[in-house]
C-alpha cells in the first residue's frame, strides 16, 4: 500500500466534505472526520511502545478527534480490536525495524479501522485518504518520507467567506479565548495558503465553491489525478456509508448545497472586508474569486491597511466583549483586580498583534507575490448581488439543473 493523498484545510473550507465524497469507493481506505488528524502526534509521543498497544491505544488518544467509538459514525470496538490483534499476529514474523515504524502504523490502523467495518479494497494498493486537517511541514514530511508516492489535497474558499466561517465556528467552542480568536484566525490564513514546503509538485487546490456547484465534474478531475476509477459513489457525502449530515445555523444537510457558496461576512464589518481584501488580492485572483479592481494597485493596498489600523476589527469587539463579559466583570464582583488588568493587557496586546499582521502581511505580499496552492481546475463563477450588497457565487441554471 503505497497511495496516500491528505487534505487540508484553509480555514472553514470543506475539508471534511471532501473526505467524505471519498467514502465508499471500493478502493479506498479512509478514517470519518478528522479521526485520523492526530496519527503522527501520536506515534512521536509513543514511539517506545509496541505496534500492538499503539493499535489499541490510538482510539483513546484524543476523545474529540480520534472518535472510533462514539459519534454519528462510531464502530464496534470489538471489532476493531478484534482486527487489531489480527493484524499484529499475522505479521508477527515481520522485520522489528518495520512492525514498529511510523508507516507500519499508520497503515494498520487504516487497516484495522475497514477492516472493522468489513471492507476490503478490489486491489492490494488502495488508495488511503488522510485527513491531516492542519497545514503542518512536519507531519507532510513525514508523510512523504514513508510514502514516496503522497500527494496533497489542499480545500480553499472564497477569503471572506472563510474568515468568517472559521470566526464563527470557534466563537462557541473556545470560551476562554475569545480576544485571541481574530489574530488567530488571521494568522492562519495568512501563512497557509501556500504549498508545504517541497511538496509542490504534487499539490493542488479544490474550492469549496467547485464541491458544492460542480462536484461532479471536481471529483471526475480528481480521480483522474488520483489514478482513482471514476465511480458514481463519489458524489455521495458519507462516512462508513452513513450520510454526513452537516449542522449549522438551524439548518441540516448532507452533500452539495448551492447555497452554501454565499459569501458570508456575518461576522465582518465594511472596513473588515475592505482589509481582508487589500490582504488577500492575490488569493481573490489565482482562485477566481471576484474582488474590488483598486486593489491590483499595490499602493493602495498598503495605503488602506495603514489608514485603518487604529480601526478594531468587528470580530475584535465580539472578543473583547466575551472578555468583559466573561472575565473583567466577575473578577470586578469579586475584587480580583490583577485578573481585571491582565484581561485588559491581553486585548491590548492582540489589537497591537493583530496590527502588526495586517502591516508585515500586506507589505510582503506587495514586495514579493505569494507562491499560492494552485486549483486543480479553474473557473470563473457567474456574479449577482443579494439584498445586502454581497456578491455571491453561483453556476449557471443548466450546471444547477
Amino acid at each position: 500500500m503505497q497511495r496516500v493523498v491528505a487534505i487540508l484545510a484553509w480555514g472553514r473550507s470543506g475539508s471534511v466534505l471532501l473526505a467524505s465524497y471519498f467514502d465508499g469507493h471500493e478502493d479506498v481506505f479512509t478514517l470519518p472526520e478528522i479521526c485520523g488528524w492526530r496519527l503522527f502526534e501520536f506515534f512521536d509521543r509513543y514511539r517506545s511502545l509496541p505496534l500492538r498497544d499503539k493499535l489499541l491505544g490510538y482510539p483513546a488518544f484524543d476523545p474529540n478527534v480520534t472518535r472510533f467509538f462514539e459519534g454519528d459514525f462510531a464502530i464496534s470496538p470489538d471489532q476493531y480490536y478484534a482486527a487489531a490483534l489480527a493484524i499484529v499476529e499475522f505479521y508477527r514474523d515481520w522485520p522489528p525495524e518495520f512492525l514498529e515504524s511510523r508507516r507500519a502504523f499508520f497503515l494498520f490502523v487504516h487497516l484495522a479501522y475497514n477492516l472493522a467495518l468489513g471492507r476490503r479494497p478490489v486491489t492490494s494498493n488502495p488508495l488511503i485518504v488522510y485527513a491531516q486537517h492542519d497545514w503542518d511541514n512536519i507531519s507532510a514530511r513525514h508523510l512523504v518520507d514513508d510514502f514516496p508516492q503522497a500527494k496533497f489535497l489542499h480545500t480553499i474558499r472564497d477569503p471572506i467567506s472563510s474568515c468568517d466561517r472559521a470566526f464563527h465556528a470557534l466563537l462557541d467552542t473556545l470560551a476562554e479565548q475569545h480576544i485571541q480568536l481574530p489574530y488567530s484566525v488571521l494568522d492562519f490564513l495568512t501563512s497557509k495558503d501556500q504549498p508545504q514546503v517541497g511538496m509542490e509538485d504534487r499539490t493542488r487546490a479544490v474550492r469549496f465553491e467547485d464541491l458544492h456547484c460542480e462536484t461532479a465534474k471536481t471529483m471526475r478531475d480528481l480521480s483522474d489525478w488520483l489514478g482513482l476509477p471514476y465511480q458514481p459513489i463519489l458524489l455521495e457525502s458519507t462516512f462508513n456509508g452513513i450520510p454526513y449530515v452537516v449542522k449549522s445555523d438551524g439548518k441540516t444537510w448532507s452533500g452539495r448545497r448551492l447555497e452554501a457558496v454565499q459569501r458570508r461576512s456575518g461576522h465582518l464589518s465594511r472596513t473588515d472586508r475592505a482589509l481582508l481584501f487589500a490582504l488577500f488580492y492575490e488569493n481573490f485572483e489565482d482562485w477566481k474569486y471576484p474582488s474590488p479592481k483598486i486593489f491590483r494597485n499595490r499602493i493602495v493596498r498598503c495605503a488602506l491597511v495603514v489608514s485603518l489600523l487604529c480601526f478594531p476589527m468587528k470580530t475584535e469587539i465580539v472578543g473583547a466583549s466575551a472578555i468583559l463579559k466573561h472575565r473583567i466583570l466577575p473578577a470586578l464582583r469579586r475584587g480580583n483586580i490583577s485578573r481585571v488588568i491582565k484581561s485588559l493587557l491581553g486585548v491590548g496586546v492582540v489589537r497591537l498583534k493583530i496590527m502588526w499582521l495586517l502591516v508585515s502581511v500586506v507589505f510582503r505580499r506587495c514586495a514579493h507575490r505569494p507562491r499560492l496552492v494552485q486549483v486543480h481546475h479553474n473557473r470563473q463563477p457567474l456574479e449577482r448581488r443579494d439584498t445586502g450588497g454581497e456578491t455571491l457565487h453561483e453556476t449557471n441554471e443548466s450546471e444547477q439543473g
